[in-house]
């Protein structure tokens, strides 16, 4: 099996991994230092983010049926290499970038989630960059460095050849009937994970961490976000997705809530925070696990629904420190119901 060849396996994370940040990358550093956003920027962003994280579940649901994730996601880089050469037609721009995102996520996710062992702590690796990138593209496109904007198109299309070229893990594609019982539990199910998900966005993007103008301590929490996932990743392999995903969200509670202002709680607190990343998606595979391209899909989609206050500039009310906390303790309480309901029923077929 792929999954027993550590060697394959190392060098395919690796490849979808560095690819996850240099297509974040390259879309941060699209909208904020290409693309002229200032007359328009509110639209902008929400037609962006979502093509970008909604279209994700249905490409998925699309995967799962009849594309090559890897197709998908080689077709994905080429879209974001081509939007660069729209950067005077910004709406074109955006679309052709937000559905290459989309299709590189969701295609090299369903790869990693066809992986047969350690699938938490692969998706915590695959993902994590992810927030890196976005943090390089918006310093690059503020910076005084001259990134010329071609950069990121032949970077992409280097990726493409990797891509191309790397071993992936067999991806398989099954289909059975169920009663409309269990398929009705399974949707309540998918749902209840969906919220925590929503949660972590909205309060991730909401937070406030007032000494993050400082260069160095910037860096750590960029790092202690990525490094969440991954260790959320490996924990929830070795002491269960229930233990890690609650306990994670329980510690980072008060933390993100009432010590923010200071960087050692806060970046701990970030870091916890975030072993739910990796938690959820696997928790939503084991729901319908044959269905790879969707059950990551349905994540973005619920991280958009999160984003969408801050997107909008509506976010004000989430930053009272009851607020945040009372939102993160709701969302441990569903995340633990489902699971604990996850755990009562048998997966779905269909």
């Amino acid at each position: 099996m792929y999954s027993d060849k550590f060697s394959q396996i190392t060098t395919f994370i690796s490849v979808y991994a560095v690819a996850h940040l240099i297509v974040d990358t390259a879309c941060a550093f699209l909208l904020l230092g290409v693309l002229d956003l200032h007359d328009n920027v509110i639209l902008s962003m929400l037609v962006y983010n979502a093509i970008a994280f909604v279209l994700q579940a249905p490409l998925g649901f699309l995967i799962d049926k009849v594309l090559n994730p890897k197709l998908a996601a080689i077709v994905g880089l080429c879209f974001i290499a081509i939007s660069f050469l729209f950067w005077k037609n910004i709406y074109i721009a955006l679309v052709l970038a937000g559905i290459g995102n989309a299709l590189y996520h969701v295609g090299g996710g369903s790869l990693v989630l066809s992986l047969n062992e350690k699938k938490a702590t692969f998706a915590g690796i695959y993902v994590a960059p992810g927030g890196v990138g976005l943090a390089l593209g918006s310093f690059l496109a503020f910076s005084q460095f001259a990134v010329h904007p071609l950069v990121f198109p032949f970077t992409l299309l280097i990726l493409v050849l990797f891509i191309f070229f790397v071993n992936t893990p067999q991806f398989n594609r099954t289909a059975g009937k169920e009663d409309s019982a269990r398929f009705s539990i399974c949707v309540l199910i998918i749902v209840l994970i969906m919220i925590p998900i929503a949660v972590r966005s909205l309060i991730g993007l909401s937070t406030e961490f007032p000494w993050k103008e400082n260069q160095n301590l910037y860096l750590v929490l960029i790092a202690a976000l990525a490094l969440g996932k991954v260790f959320g990743g490996i924990l929830a392999d070795k002491y269960g997705l229930m233990k890690v995903g609650v306990c994670g969200l329980l510690i980072s509670a008060p933390l993100l809530a009432f010590y923010t202002s200071y960087p050692i709680p806060g970046i701990f607190g970030a870091f916890i925070f975030n072993f739910t990343m990796p938690v959820t998606l696997i928790a939503l595979l084991n729901v319908i696990p044959k269905y790879k391209g969707l059950s990551f899909g349905l994540t973005t989609a619920a991280i958009f629904v999160g984003a969408l206050p801050t997107i909008l500039g509506r976010n004000a009310w989430i930053k009272s420190d009851i607020v945040v906390c009372s939102s993160i303790f709701f969302a441990s309480i569903v995340l633990f119901l489902a699971l604990y309901f996850k755990n009562s029923f048998k997966p779905l077929k269909v």
